[in-house]
C-alpha cells in the first residue's frame, strides 16, 4: 500500500506551510473524478398504424344506408429527451382515411403534442419548485364522443359523450402545472387548463326522408380552468387536497359571442387501500357569476393495478361547455369503466364502457345529450415491433333540443396493426 508523508515548514513570521509527499508509485495515484450525473439521452420513436374499419354510421345521424368500409393509415414520430435539468417529448404525425362507399369523405389530417418537465430546472432556482407543461393539437372531420386510446389527444371537456355531426374540427388542449413542495408532507399546486375547439366546414350528410335531420350549429368554444390549493400527505397512505377553482367558457357562433364563468371550492381525498388498489374522492360546489346559481360537482374513482390485470371505475359530475347545437353551460355527468387482463405475455383482453348525460343549466329543458358506449377488444403482440388489435364498439346517442328529440346508434368493428420502433 502506498504511504503519504508530510513535512511542516515554519517561516520567519511564524506562518506554517505543510507539504504532502506521495511515497507510492506514480501509477498507484487515483485522483478524484467528479461526475455530473448521467449524460443527456435522446430517443426517436417512429410508428405507423394501419386500420380497417366497418362503420355502420359514418355521418353520425339517424337514418339508413349510412354504413361504409374505411381504411386508415397513421404515421407518427415522437422524440423523447432526458437531460440533467429538462425532460420532454415532442411528437406529431398525420392520419389519412379512405372510404369505399363515400369517397367524398376521404381526408388527411395532422396532429401534434408537446410535454415538458421542468421540475429539475426550477429546483436549481428554489428547492421544491416544479413546473410541467403539455400541449396537444388534433384535427379531425369526425369529432369523437368519448376519448379512446386512438383519440387521447381530444381535450377532456370535448369528449364527454356528445357526438357532433360530421364537420372539420380543430382542437387544442394546453396544461400548465406549477407546484412548490414546502415539506415532504405539504405541497402547493396550481393547474391551468386551456381547451379550445374550432370548426371549419360541415360535411353534407344524406338523411332518411322518414327521419329528417336539421343541420345543427357548431360553436367555436374556449374553456379555461384554474385550480389552486394545498395538497397534504396526512399519513403514508392518505393525501388530502383543498382547492379553489375558477372556470370560464366562451362561445362564438358566427360572430355572436357569449359565455359564462364559475367559482367554487373542492376538497379531495386519495388513499392507497392495498398495494394494488387506490381510491379517490373529490367534492365541492361552485357558483355561476351573475346569476348566482349553485351547482355541486365531484368525482370518485377506484384504480386496480396488478401484475396481470388493470381496471378502473370512475364517476364525474362537472360543468362543461356545449360546443354543438347551442352554446350553453352543461351539467355533465359521466361514468367510465375500463379493464385489461393479460392472459399471456403476448395476448390480452380489454373492455371499456361509458355512460354520459349532459343537461343545460340552469334550464335543463333547453338541451340534453345522453349516450352510452360499450367496447370489448383483444390485443396480440406479433413481434417486438408489431401489435395487432381487434375491437367492436357499440354506441347509442340521444339528443333533445327545443322540445324535439332524436336518437341514433353506431356500430364499428376495427382491426388495427401498429408498428412502433422503440
Amino acid at each position: 500500500m502506498a504511504a503519504v508523508g508530510s513535512l511542516s515548514l515554519a517561516g520567519p513570521d511564524g506562518a506554517h506551510a505543510q507539504i504532502s509527499v506521495y511515497t507510492g508509485k506514480p501509477s498507484d495515484a487515483k485522483p478524484e473524478v467528479k461526475t455530473e450525473g448521467t449524460p443527456p439521452e435522446t430517443n426517436i420513436v417512429p410508428s405507423v398504424s394501419i386500420q380497417e374499419r366497418y362503420d355502420s354510421n359514418v355521418f353520425f345521424i339517424p337514418g339508413s344506408n349510412l354504413e361504409d368500409y374505411v381504411t386508415t393509415v397513421s404515421p407518427q414520430l415522437k422524440v423523447f429527451h432526458k437531460g440533467r435539468l429538462v425532460e420532454g417529448m415532442i411528437g406529431g404525425g398525420a392520419t389519412g382515411e379512405v372510404y369505399v362507399k363515400n369517397p367524398g369523405l376521404n381526408y388527411v389530417a395532422a396532429n401534434g403534442m408537446l410535454e415538458l418537465n421542468l421540475d429539475k430546472a426550477l429546483g436549481e432556482v428554489a428547492k421544491g419548485l416544479g413546473l410541467q407543461i403539455s400541449d396537444t393539437f388534433y384535427f379531425t372531420p369526425q369529432p369523437p364522443s368519448f376519448a379512446t386510446s386512438g383519440t387521447s389527444q381530444i381535450p377532456e371537456a370535448f369528449a364527454r359523450g356528445i357526438q357532433a355531426q360530421r364537420a372539420n374540427a380543430f382542437t387544442n388542449g394546453a396544461t400548465v402545472l406549477g407546484s412548490y413542495e414546502v415539506s415532504p408532507l405539504l405541497k402547493l399546486k396550481s393547474t391551468y387548463l386551456d381547451q379550445r375547439i374550432r370548426f371549419g366546414s360541415a360535411t353534407f350528410a344524406p338523411s332518411d326522408p322518414t327521419t329528417p335531420v336539421t343541420p345543427a350549429a357548431f360553436i367555436d368554444t374556449t374553456f379555461q380552468t384554474v385550480t389552486s390549493g394545498p395538497e397534504i400527505k396526512v399519513t403514508p397512505l392518505d393525501v388530502v387536497s383543498i382547492s379553489h377553482q375558477y372556470q370560464k367558457g366562451s362561445f362564438d357562433l358566427g360572430g355572436a359571442k357569449s359565455g359564462f364563468s364559475t367559482q367554487g371550492a373542492l376538497v379531495g381525498w386519495t388513499r392507497k387501500l392495498t398495494p394494488d388498489l387506490t381510491a379517490s374522492v373529490q367534492g365541492g360546489a361552485l357558483v355561476f357569476s351573475g346569476s348566482g346559481s349553485l351547482q355541486y360537482q365531484g368525482s370518485a374513482s377506484l384504480d386496480w393495478r396488478s401484475r396481470d390485470t388493470d381496471a378502473s371505475l370512475s364517476y364525474t359530475r362537472a360543468i362543461s361547455p356545449s360546443f354543438f347545437t347551442a352554446g350553453v353551460p352543461l351539467l355533465s355527468q359521466m361514468i367510465a369503466a375500463m379493464g385489461t387482463h393479460r392472459v399471456t405475455e403476448l395476448f390480452s383482453l380489454s373492455m371499456s364502457a361509458n355512460y354520459a348525460i349532459n343537461e343545460s343549466v340552469p334550464d335543463s329543458s333547453l338541451l340534453k345529450f345522453e349516450s352510452y358506449s360499450f367496447s370489448p377488444g383483444m390485443e396480440y403482440k406479433i413481434s417486438r415491433v408489431v401489435t395487432a388489435n381487434l375491437s367492436h364498439t357499440y354506441n347509442v346517442f340521444t339528443q333533445e333540443f327545443g322540445g324535439t328529440a332524436f336518437d341514433f346508434s353506431r356500430n364499428t368493428v376495427l382491426l388495427r396493426l401498429v408498428a412502433e420502433w422503440k
